[in-house]
């Protein structure tokens, strides 16, 4: 239904009782259908494809649905780390210690609830200050000593576990990759929220650089470039934008062969007007329209794909539902990809037949 329909026009109220629960229904209706009334994307994408099926005398049908990549919980992101052997007594030989505090912090109520990305900055506090701790505790106590080395040997072996778990188990990574988000917007070709979060997505590679060569970060504005993953949702609308294409495309190629193999444009070889006014939706439709937003779509999948794996690289181990995940986004980007050489092959076929394809006779 276009958005010129009456259902998706305001309508009065209605007063007899026997129609309210009727007319309730098909407010819920048209809310649905207002909210595609307002993706432009969608609205352009089916435009391009009516008017391709137009050309060829075909029926557009309904557009392909092609699922995205699911969501699913992050806490399942979340790698095992150690668990501190230091109780609440030997608490009281680090007071000397500059990890003192840092120790009480983890050990107390809020510290033992709180977010992974918050933990990490105790944890680097102490990666950072404990062997001068251990240092100091040598002489007067030994044993205490050796129990903090091998708590810190630990820590240290599980350095980017603790660097993994703050940035991909919360609330904001589970924004970030959000299968229910929207398309990317159609006009927009450098949109905020992408940049925004690629800066996250860098931030987040360089303090995992930093900690795996131990250079203990001071990761304050972790939390901050968190919210930019949550705000943003963009690897949700950079998948769902590419789902959408990815119908639209196999859609149109598969209205071009059929075409081409049953009932061709021009049966003798030569353009006939009919093949130009295709050659014309092409142009104007595909080229000037289509084009840029798949180019945009493929663009940020691109930079998002790579800062994703980076990030697993330099995990070094990922959890098994994370791989899961990361192998639907490739595998759904392939799909894109062939829709998409599948879309221009099938264009260059048609247009060659009629003898519009540059170069040709």
């Amino acid at each position: 239904m276009s958005c010129s329909s009456a259902l998706c026009r305001a309508r009065p109220g209605w007063r007899r009782p026997d129609l309210r629960i009727r007319w309730a229904a098909l407010f819920l209706v048209a809310a649905v259908s207002l909210t595609a009334c307002g993706n432009q994307a969608v609205n352009e994408l089916d435009d391009y494809r009516q008017r391709v099926a137009r050309v060829l005398d075909a029926d557009a049908g309904q557009r392909s649905a092609v699922p995205r990549v699911g969501r699913y919980a992050t806490v399942h992101n979340r790698l095992p780390t150690p668990h501190s052997s230091l109780n609440l007594l030997q608490l009281l030989s680090l007071d000397r210690c500059a990890i003192g505090q840092s120790v009480a912090t983890k050990n107390s109520a809020l510290g033992k609830v709180a977010a992974d990305s918050q933990s990490l900055l105790t944890e680097l506090a102490l990666l950072r200050d404990g062997p001068a701790c251990v240092a100091l505790l040598n002489d007067g106590n030994p044993e205490l000593a050796a129990k903090l080395a091998a708590a810190l040997a630990a820590k240290d072996d599980a350095r980017l576990r603790y660097w993994w778990n703050a940035w991909t188990t919360g609330k904001e990574w589970q924004q970030f990759i959000a299968s229910a988000a929207q398309t990317l917007d159609w006009d927009d070709a450098q949109p905020a929220h992408a940049q925004n979060t690629l800066a996250a997505l860098d931030f987040a590679l360089l303090t995992g650089s930093q900690i795996q060569a131990r250079q203990w970060p001071g990761a304050d504005a972790t939390e901050q470039h968190l919210q930019q993953l949550l705000l943003g949702e963009s690897i949700g609308r950079w998948l769902a934008s590419q789902s959408l294409l990815t119908g639209v495309l196999n859609d149109v190629a598969n209205m071009l062969e059929q075409r081409q193999a049953g009932r061709p444009l021009c049966p003798v070889g030569r353009k006939t007007p009919q093949a130009e006014i295709l050659q014309n939706v092409l142009i104007r439709r595909y080229a000037a329209r289509v084009q840029p937003y798949l180019s945009q779509t493929d663009k940020l999948g691109k930079a998002l794909l790579e800062r994703i794996e980076g990030m697993a690289q330099l995990a070094g181990e990922t959890p098994p539902a994370f791989n899961d995940w990361l192998a639907q986004v490739r595998l759904a980007h392939a799909e894109f990809s062939a829709a998409n050489l599948r879309h221009v092959h099938a264009w260059q076929t048609t247009l060659r037949a009629c003898g519009l394809m540059p170069g040709s006779d």
